[in-house]
């Protein structure tokens, strides 16, 4: 009997000292890339209707934004549009190519996908009484 509390006691150290090995290796998840500084580039906005309306928007001096993704899944954005300043805090949540941001009482669904330093996020929004369905593609530099 005392053989066999010895070799469960020496099976559990085992375990416990292999899941707290030095030599492990971190586990690292695509949506790390998203984390960090990026500023706003442009946004291209298509609005189905009757007819289709394309609008693009470039960053200029009365149109900026910075996102700052952070590991905890804060999220802190920098605005100015058309002269207008907006500051504040958000949370962000990743899953495979899904990007959700929630700033106060907004939910913004969208799809992303990063090339090099580039990220383009997709946001598609259906028809509901009162606006038309519209797709718009923004895109950002990562500052470094």
């Amino acid at each position: 009997m005392n053989l066999i509390k010895y070799y469960l006691i020496t099976i559990l150290i085992s375990f416990s000292v292999a899941n707290h090995s030095p030599q492990k290796k971190s586990i690292t998840y695509k949506h790390e890339s998203l984390l960090g500084l990026w500023n706003f580039e442009s946004m291209t906005t298509i609005k189905k209707g009757k007819r289709d309306e394309i609008t693009i928007l470039y960053k200029d001096k009365k149109n900026t934004e910075t996102l700052t993704f952070q590991n905890s899944g804060a999220l802190i954005f920098n605005v100015l549009n058309d002269g207008i300043k907006k500051e504040g805090n958000g949370v962000w949540y990743a899953e495979n190519d899904f990007l959700t941001i929630i700033v106060e009482e907004d939910t913004t669904y969208s799809t992303y996908s990063i090339k090099n330093t580039k990220l383009t996020l997709i946001i598609n929004s259906k028809e509901t009484e009162g606006t038309y369905e519209y797709n718009t593609v923004l895109q950002y530099n990562l500052v470094q």
